[in-house]
């Protein structure tokens, strides 16, 4: 009995001794666990972090693309509803000037009045004769009831061919006088206000045809008249 109460005693004496390493260790082990659950949990709230910056630039940058779209469909539509209403004026504008010689078209967002300087002017010259004011009193007309308050471009344009016996020094210089003589008779005989009116020359350097066949030359020698939007 003596013996087995002192086994007991020196088993409890002996017994913290050999539980304290083992007992540190696995404190050592949780701590290190915890701090490695820590770096973990702070990595994820950082890449938490990083994923919310990033979703609310993305949010952001569509946005910003969708509103785009929106305003380029709006100018796409603006567009195409401008160039439905441009060709239905070039349609009316044809058939108020069938038979007149004066060709509509519609070129680079601009209505184009063209006439044939063979129907306007005599050969050389640069004032309108009879036929070429009756066409401008129509044309006049047209402008006046349909473009009231518009700016209208008057440009003259020749063949390639160099005046000789006319007395112009050049072609460029017949162009412009061609094109004066029309914004004049719009202006001081027709009753267009000056201010609405802008004439330019370019003689042969921009052509409408080739200048290497007799019908080319002729659809280059023209006077156009612009009416811009």
């Amino acid at each position: 009995m003596k013996k087995s109460a002192l086994l007991i005693a020196l088993l409890a004496l002996s017994a913290p001794s050999c539980q304290s390493p083992m007992h540190r260790q696995m404190l050592d082990d949780q701590d290190q666990q915890l701090a490695a659950f820590k770096t973990d949990a702070d990595n994820l709230r950082s890449e938490r972090d990083r994923m919310r910056a990033e979703n609310a630039a993305l949010s952001d940058q569509l946005n910003y693309e969708q509103q785009r779209a929106l305003e380029i469909q709006d100018r796409l539509t603006a567009r195409e509803a401008a160039f439905q209403q441009q060709n239905a004026e070039v349609t009316d504008l044809q058939a108020r000037l069938a038979g007149s010689g004066v060709e509509v078209e519609s070129r680079g967002g601009f209505i184009v009045l063209g006439m044939d300087s063979n129907l306007t002017f005599n050969s050389g010259k640069a004032e309108l004769n009879i036929k070429g004011k009756s066409t401008m009193d129509l044309v006049a007309g047209v402008l006046m009831e349909s473009y009231s308050g518009k700016t209208f471009w008057v440009e003259g344009h020749t063949d390639s061919d160099q005046p000789k016996k006319s007395g112009w020094k050049s072609n460029l210089a017949l162009s412009v006088n061609r094109a004066l003589s029309v914004a004049d008779y719009l202006v001081f005989d027709k009753g267009i206000e000056s201010q609405f009116v802008r004439i330019a020359g370019h003689g042969e350097w921009d052509p409408k045809e080739e200048n290497s066949t007799k019908e080319g030359k002729a659809k280059n020698r023209r006077v156009e008249i612009l009416v811009l939007p």
